[in-house]
């Protein structure tokens, strides 16, 4: 619990936590980072840039002094790569190359290391379309390896796999989603064996599972895919609660906010909020709103200070009540957004696929404050949030933005 216990500090105290240590960060997108920059551009505010080997969708995952990436490489993604960065200077301290168990033919609309890694005191660890699960210490050194897809079968997807990996204190989450036998599996961080499996519906899908607790309930991992919301035990895999007949909620990830759980579809009036609790089938009575318009493709939702942000898919923002689901705005951004938006305290940055970020204050009315470009960013894939900084990462490129 230590990892979780420090970011619920970080929030209530205002402390800026030291790392971001996987997908969304602590799993909502928002930051207790300070001072972070407003405005950039190719020569202002850019503190350094990074070239690297292979191309990769993943977000930075950052612990001290540490920045951890993946990507892969070749015309059936036969090489997978991780690489360590130094978080002050940008030069590359490592990298680790591994030959991919499982293949697929590279193009545009399939994934590349699209699987956000996570990291702790002790390491990183690292998935990738292939199947392929691996722990590393801090230093390079391979602690154990899992070949999921020699274990259990291949992958039937057009896409390719794209969940991120989850984590507690003792576990990681990793969640297979395809047109085959699909599941979601607890791995031990110490050896990499499986602590728990639990068999899925099957469907393709890039949601990644959310790790929450409410107080005094057992700690659950929330997933949205397969048109369903479901929360299972962390410990055992059990499913606690499902809210069924959903449809297109297979790519955003779930918020949670004043004991709701928030989820994005890419379908009107499938997105929806639901009262966290409850046994069984609960969509009769758990589903506290389903919003008229706004919709979600693939940025997950973000909940912040009473209120939820949308980005539909011709980039559109909208801006809901949280408590009723309510319409506040709706405003075009200019472009789609697979990253998913990041708050921090009041600024809301959307981070478009044309590589250019839009930074709106958080309230009622729409107010931007600013639109930055980076002329070499095509798209941006991933953020990471620290005091003074933002690293953003697109296929080749690892950029660290602080103010100057």
């Amino acid at each position: 619990m230590r990892i979780f216990l420090f970011w619920l500090v970080a929030m209530l105290t205002g402390l800026a936590p030291a790392n971001w240590a996987g997908f969304r960060g602590g799993g909502d997108s928002r930051t207790a980072a300070r001072q972070l920059p407003l405005q950039w551009s190719a020569t202002d505010n850019v503190a350094w840039r990074a070239e690297l080997l292979a191309y990769g969708q993943s977000s930075p995952v950052v612990w001290g002094d540490r920045v951890y990436l993946t990507s892969v490489q070749g015309a059936n993604k036969e090489k997978l790569w991780l690489f360590c960065h130094d978080f002050k200077t940008g030069r590359q301290l490592w990298q680790r190359e591994s030959a991919a168990t499982f293949t697929q033919k590279d193009a545009d609309i399939v994934s590349k290391a699209a699987p956000t890694p996570a990291v702790d005191e002790k390491g990183v660890y690292v998935f990738f379309e292939s199947g392929d699960l691996f722990g590393f210490n801090h230093g390079g050194k391979l602690l154990w390896q899992r070949k999921l897809a020699g274990e259990y079968g291949g992958y039937k997807t057009n896409h390719g796999l794209g969940s991120s990996l989850a984590q507690t204190e003792k576990a990681i989450y990793v969640l297979v989603a395809h047109d085959g036998p699909s599941y979601l599996l607890a791995v031990n961080k110490r050896d990499g064996k499986n602590l728990w499996k639990t068999e899925l519906k099957s469907g393709g899908g890039w949601s990644t599972p959310l790790v929450h607790q409410a107080p005094g309930q057992p700690m659950e991992l929330l997933v949205s895919i397969a048109g369903a919301i479901t929360a299972y035990d962390a410990a055992t895999g059990a499913s606690r609660w499902q809210v069924n007949g959903l449809k297109g909620n297979n790519i955003p990830s779930p918020s949670v906010g004043d004991n709701l759980v928030v989820a994005g579809s890419s379908e009107k009036g499938m997105s929806l909020a639901v009262r966290l609790g409850g046994a069984g089938d609960v969509t009769a009575s758990h589903v506290a709103w389903r919003a008229e318009e706004a919709t979600a493709n693939f940025a997950s939702p973000l909940i912040h200070r009473g209120r939820v942000y949308f980005v539909n898919k011709v980039g559109v923002a909208f801006c809901l009540d949280l408590k009723t689901g309510r319409e506040i705005w709706r405003e075009r951004i200019g472009g789609e957004c697979w990253t998913s938006p990041l708050a921090a305290g009041d600024r809301i940055y959307f981070f478009t696929n044309a590589g250019y970020t839009v930074v709106i204050r958080p309230g009622d009315q729409f107010q931007q404050l600013a639109k930055n470009m980076l002329p070499e960013v095509e798209r941006i894939y991933g953020v990471a949030a620290l005091d003074d900084a933002l690293l953003l990462r697109s296929g080749r490129k690892l950029i660290k933005l602080a103010n100057r």
